[in-house]
């Protein structure tokens, strides 16, 4: 049985493979899909959206289904009357590097918001790391929050640990992958991460809200320049 192996879990900055088409088909709408037995492409899931890319030169829409692969739709062969690629058939794939390396600066920045933010006993109900709306979600069980002075204090710790380039590593324990933030937090994660937190340029909170006894926690993050 062939398995499919996530380059993406063990190197963020994989952008381009060369393997092979591992299963194929068309959905009931005509549009051919593939599933690769090297897959580079992070899926939408945990708060993080999907890569971008392309399979072959065509664009590639990932998803997950039901078996708990990760399928690569390719709308634009939908129109072409050639075969669906077949099983050994090879193939290159590629995300968009900049794109990919967005969503892993967001997504880690999300785990280090909740570092902080938990600390101060706050359970956590929510989350999403997508550009422009990422945020954090938390119960507020009634507690009173001062929303500027937190505010001062989470970018302050950002900076902090920011310039500490402290290092962001992923283990497997008992089946589940964990993220840990050393010496910060640890939680299961299945998405794209920076490997320390200097990869990370203007983290800051965009805005605390506060309503239906929750407390929104929007924030922002780049990737550092890479040469």
């Amino acid at each position: 049985m062939v398995l499919q192996h996530h380059l993406y879990l063990t190197d963020t900055y994989a952008t381009e493979v060369a393997t092979t088409v591992a299963r194929s088909g068309r959905d009931d709408s005509g549009v051919v899909w593939v599933a690769l037995a090297e897959n580079i492409f992070h899926p939408q899931g945990g708060g993080q959206p999907a890569d971008r890319g392309t399979v072959g030169g065509l664009t590639a829409r990932p998803r997950r289904d039901d078996a708990g692969w990760v399928v690569l739709d390719l709308p634009e062969a939908a129109e072409d009357s050639g075969a669906v690629p077949a099983p050994g058939t090879d193939a290159v794939a590629r995300v968009d590097a900049d794109v990919r390396r967005l969503h892993a600066a967001l997504h880690t920045a999300g785990h280090l918001v909740h570092a902080f933010v938990s600390r101060l006993g706050f359970a956590h109900v929510g989350n999403s790391h997508f550009p422009g709306q990422a945020r954090v979600d938390y119960a507020l069980d009634d507690r009173e929050v001062d929303r500027d002075a937190l505010t001062e204090q989470l970018n302050k710790q950002f900076d902090e640990a920011v310039r500490a380039a402290t290092a962001v590593t992923a283990d497997h324990r008992d089946g589940v992958r964990n993220v840990t933030i050393e010496g910060l937090h640890t939680e299961p994660c299945a998405g794209t991460h920076v490997p320390d937190l200097s990869f990370l340029r203007e983290v800051r909170i965009r805005s605390i809200k506060v309503k239906g006894g929750r407390m929104r926690v929007g924030y922002e993050a780049e990737h550092a320049p890479t040469t």
